[in-house]
């Protein structure tokens, strides 16, 4: 069978006609050994014009039983050796042979066609068979690798038959082949059932965007609110006994939706705040002309919004250099020097940001008010949608500046004043100073005639007192600040004077530790006092009998809120220089009366010598140079 059939597909139709044409001669030859005039000479030709039909087809076979016929014709048929009959019914066989031919090769190329057309179907059908084999496990791996999910319900409560991974994903601990979705889903249940019973009754296709989906992880939480876009699908003869099933397919938009959610409220935030801006916003493209503008800024016009949308910036501003050339805006007189077109030209061409931007705009013509306008600009590039555009915000500050003005003529005359007030109290300083110079000139010019020297000493002292006083008047005549003093630097003058009335320098060191702090006048002066105190009698008792010493004054910050002045020696030491029997000493009665004054407290602690602390509140004091 397989030389059969392999046979004649190996050789070309010319081969085969020669074939057809060899068994014919074959055919003559066979009939050698026969007597010539034989009955029905037709059957020695029989198998070779069947051999020929069933190898050679329709054309080789029907030559050869063509040749067979002749050839019986010329050597069978009497008269042997022509083409004559010598009876007529040698014709019936020569016929009967002409058919058998004829016949034979019909029903074998019948035969031959029907075999090929049977191969032909069976080959059609296994390459049918084998593409719907690959085409079914392609479907399998893109539903097995599929990112969307896919799922198969069937049956009267939708039992999910077929389950991907990526719909596995949505629940992954979870079981859902041969459960139902009320059984997996059944917060969503409610709501997904009767889409289901809809699709599979009516045969009809469903589709959701980013529908709301419920779902509890455990039981004892609120159900967690999830989106899909998906498709259900019916599917006739999917389901196991070949009913009608539904497929699933859907995807997980739960991070999209939020994203939209939160783009569409700050969408509405930022709509909100470009409409109720409290300054000019526009949206200007490359041409310099509006494409969006705020309600703001049309109140400011008094135009329509379509009647502004299109115009360059300083038309839709109505400025009057814009409006004095027919051509518009950059083409007036002062357009080449206008701060804002100057700042969203640059932003426009070069993508410079520009802020604060103080730009006049001339007024219109028929404005009631015939004053500049000054706006406050910023410009900003917007490169999208491959345009260059820029976010221009006008603030009109117009009334600012006329403040802005008015408070400056203002300042101007309270600095004149100002400056009139210090020149008056640095004289008041002055003779205060020299009032108290004059003073202590009389103290001076009594002592000298003055014959007791407890006099002369008390005379003395007053003096050395009132210049106290008197350098802290110097001193604020001489600062730039009349109200308060750097009571470290007094100290220090203060504690020359006193130290140059001493007649053995050499004798007695003054140690100075004192922080630059600042008080007011009403501390500056009761402090000096009590420090000029303090100091005069260190230096007048502490030291008997040529002794030597050093006498130290510091002054800090001991407590926030407080001050410490103290004045220390290590001379020979008074254990009770504050004791209610020396309450008659003139020193001593000023010391606690400015003490009571200051609202502090003076006491003396252990020392070596005589250390004497006062202490008082400075709420009006400042660090030195703040």
């Amino acid at each position: 069978m397989s030389l059969r059939l392999a046979w004649p597909t190996k050789l070309s139709p010319l081969s085969r006609y020669a074939a057809g044409i060899v068994l014919a001669a074959l055919a003559q030859l066979a009939r050698l050994p026969l007597d010539s005039p034989i009955f029905m000479p037709y059957i020695t030709y029989i198998p070779f014009m069947t051999v020929s039909a069933w190898y050679g087809g329709l054309g080789p076979g029907l030559l050869t039983a063509a040749l067979c016929t002749l050839e019986s014709l010329y050597f069978a048929t009497p008269h042997i050796g022509t083409f004559r009959v010598a009876q007529p019914q040698y014709w019936i066989g020569l016929g009967v042979l002409a058919l058998s031919g004829l016949v034979m090769n019909v029903l074998f190329e019948r035969l031959k066609r029907e075999r090929q057309g049977r191969a032909k179907a069976e080959g059609f059908r296994l390459q049918l068979a084998s593409e719907v084999k690959t085409r079914r496990l392609a479907l399998e791996s893109i539903i097995e690798h599929s990112p969307a999910a896919i799922a198969v319900l069937s049956g009267p409560d939708f039992t999910f038959t077929t389950v991907n991974p990526a719909y596995q994903a949505f629940a992954p601990d979870e079981p859902m082949l041969g459960r139902t979705v009320a059984e997996v889903w059944p917060d969503a249940a409610p709501l997904v059932l009767p889409l289901l019973q809809v699709v599979r009754d009516a045969q009809t296709v469903y589709h959701a965007d980013g529908l709301a989906i419920p779902r509890r992880t455990r039981a004892d939480e609120p159900a967690e609110v999830r989106f899909f876009t998906f498709s259900y699908v019916p599917v006739p003869g999917l389901g196991p006994d070949g009913s009608m099933a539904v497929l699933v397919v859907a995807i997980e938009v739960t991070e999209q939706k939020k994203a939209e959610m939160e783009l569409r409220a700050a969408y509405s935030e930022l709509t909100a705040i470009y409409a109720n801006a409290p300054v000019v916003l526009l949206v200007v493209d490359e041409d310099l002309r509006v494409e969006k503008l705020n309600e703001l800024g049309v109140r400011l016009t008094g135009r329509a919004m379509s009647e502004l949308l299109g115009l360059r910036h300083g038309e839709a501003l109505a400025c009057l250099n814009a409006l004095s050339d027919p051509r518009g805006c950059g083409f007036g007189p002062s357009c080449s020097q206008c701060a804002l077109r100057l700042a969203v030209y640059d932003s426009v061409k070069n993508g410079t940001q520009h802020e604060a931007v103080e730009a006049w705009i001339p007024p219109k013509l028929d404005d009631a008010d015939q004053r500049h306008r000054c706006f406050l600009v910023s410009t900003a590039p917007l490169p999208f949608d491959h345009r260059r555009k820029v976010l221009v915000c006008a603030q009109d500050i117009s009334e600012l500046k006329r403040v802005e003005g008015v408070l400056r003529e203002s300042v101007g005359q309270l600095g004149a004043a100002l400056t009139e007030k210090t020149v008056l109290l640095q004289e008041v300083h002055h003779r205060v100073k020299n009032n108290l110079a004059v003073i202590s000139s009389l103290l001076s010019m009594q002592e000298d005639n003055t014959e007791g020297s407890e006099a002369k000493q008390a005379l003395a002292e007053s003096q050395r007192r009132v210049h106290s006083i008197a350098l802290i008047h110097e001193h604020l005549y001489g600062t730039e600040h009349l109200d308060r003093i750097d009571f470290a630097e007094y100290a220090q003058r203060l504690v020359q004077v006193l130290y140059a009335g001493l007649t053995d320098h050499a004798r007695i060191a003054i140690r100075i530790d004192m922080n630059p702090i600042q008080l007011g006048v009403h501390l500056a002066v009761p402090a000096a006092l009590i420090l000029n105190e303090l100091l005069s009698n260190a230096l007048k008792h502490a030291f008997p009998g040529g002794r030597r010493g050093e006498v130290h004054i510091a002054f800090r910050e001991a407590d926030p809120g407080r001050l410490e002045l103290t004045v220390e020696d290590d001379g020979v030491g008074s254990p009770d220089v504050l004791a209610e029997r020396k309450a008659k000493s003139v020193g001593l009665q000023i010391v606690r009366i400015l003490t009571t004054q200051l609202a502090g407290t003076l006491a003396q602690e252990p020392s070596t010598g005589t250390r004497v602390v006062l202490r008082f509140p400075y709420g009006a004091a400042r660090k030195a140079g703040r």
